[in-house]
């Protein structure tokens, strides 16, 4: 019984711990659908299960950059329409503000489509690349996210320059909480 014993409690051990990473980073933080309005990066919710967490791409063996991926990236611009939505509800836009606002929804909408692009970039390394191709797309998305934010940037503190201190907690609140900094 203990020969029998041995290598199943062996196995078990190696499962543990060739698996606890990736069971750590497969929990879904709360609000990482939320995405680009204060919680989480809309793209790593999105992906799907393994080194990005779960997500509506589901499990699969090809991780986040998983079949399909490609299929879902339209709906991208109608998540981010419908957060930016959201966010002017919430801060109660006013006349006087509408200008500001449609430049800041403006800059957002060219950094998601400056965004997905780069994601489709990606999509090939992820899937056939080597190591170090996939690392090097890695840096190339992490430059290009960093571009956006900072061209992102005034446009956000122009429409929070008009906005009125109550207005200014919620934005507080809902713009540059996560990755997106939407």
């Amino acid at each position: 019984m203990t020969r029998l014993l041995t290598p199943v409690v062996l196995a078990l051990a190696l499962s543990a711990a060739a698996f606890s990473p990736s069971a750590a980073q497969s929990v879904v933080r709360p609000g990482a659908m939320m995405g680009m309005m204060g919680g989480g990066c809309p793209m790593i919710g999105m992906m799907g299960q393994g080194i990005m967490g779960a997500g509506m791409m589901g499990p699969g063996t090809w991780g986040p950059w998983g079949p399909g991926m490609t299929g879902r990236q339209p709906r991208m611009d109608a998540i981010v329409g419908g957060r930016l939505a959201y966010l002017e509800g919430e801060l109660d836009i006013t006349d006087a503000q509408t200008e500001a606002w449609k430049a800041y929804a403006e800059a957002v909408g060219a950094r998601v489509d400056l965004m997905q692009g780069m994601w489709q970039s990606m999509i090939g390394a992820m899937r056939q690349g080597t190591a170090i191709e996939r690392m090097d797309a890695r840096i190339a998305s992490m430059e290009s996210m960093l571009e956006a934010m900072k061209a992102l940037k005034p446009a956000t503190e122009k429409l929070y320059a008009v906005l009125t201190d109550e207005q200014k907690k919620v934005a507080d609140q809902l713009i540059g909480m996560d990755c997106g900094a939407m």
